[in-house]
């Protein structure tokens, strides 16, 4: 089964962890978060993990203990958890639909009770119990910029290296020494086209 992916395939920042933390709208300290926030810059949010929609709804009434979620969905993950995504400003998804991981599922929004655009992202098990939604992702528990845990995929692949030294070869790169590279300030169109035929496999 495949891991987890960020719900976002953009750049993310993490703008409040899983646990206790001061609560952004009535100021208590020691308010229990559980979920993650997390803001992706162009606001489409996909699922971080295959499997069937089990809930795609907006909740206003307040005495519906989930409204301050707003707008969100719901996927039960084919690994069992229950993935919410929550304060969407517009869902893409319908309840009982099969998405797979990477899917959209809406945008970036802040239905419900929100302070600003973010996506609330919880997980809970089958008994629904949280899980600490940054270990979900492999991510780090804290504000910042998240890196995607490394895989195959984020490492040069052999012809990416090929290419690029060929490129270096005939002078197209240019490099201090340090592992920066550029473009050559005399580099021709005909030599960049040239160099971007061979590195996505032309004449091959």
């Amino acid at each position: 089964m495949a891991e987890p992916r960020l719900p976002f395939a953009c750049v993310t920042r993490l703008t409040s962890p899983y646990g206790y933390r001061t609560d952004p709208i009535t100021g208590e300290a020691n308010s229990w978060h559980g979920g993650i926030d997390l803001v992706g810059v162009d606001g489409r949010i996909v699922a971080a993990m295959g499997g069937t929609v089990a809930v795609s709804q907006i909740v206003t009434d307040r005495s519906n203990p989930t409204w301050q979620w707003g707008n969100y969905v719901c996927v039960l993950g084919d690994d069992g958890n229950y993935i919410y995504y929550c304060h969407m400003a517009d869902r893409a998804v319908s309840a009982g639909q099969r998405v797979e991981a990477g899917q959209l599922l809406g945008y970036m929004g802040r239905t419900g009770l929100a302070t600003g655009n973010h996506l609330h992202f919880e997980v809970r098990t089958a008994k629904n119990q949280q899980r600490n939604a940054a270990d979900y992702l492999g991510i780090a528990n804290e504000a910042g910029t998240v890196t995607a845990p490394a895989d195959e995929d984020s490492n040069p692949s052999a012809w990416a290296r090929e290419a690029v030294e060929w490129a270096r070869g005939q002078g197209i790169l240019c490099g201090d020494g340090t592992g920066g590279l550029h473009l050559r300030e005399a580099c021709t169109r005909e030599m960049a086209i040239t160099f971007l035929y061979r590195a996505l496999g032309g004449g091959r």
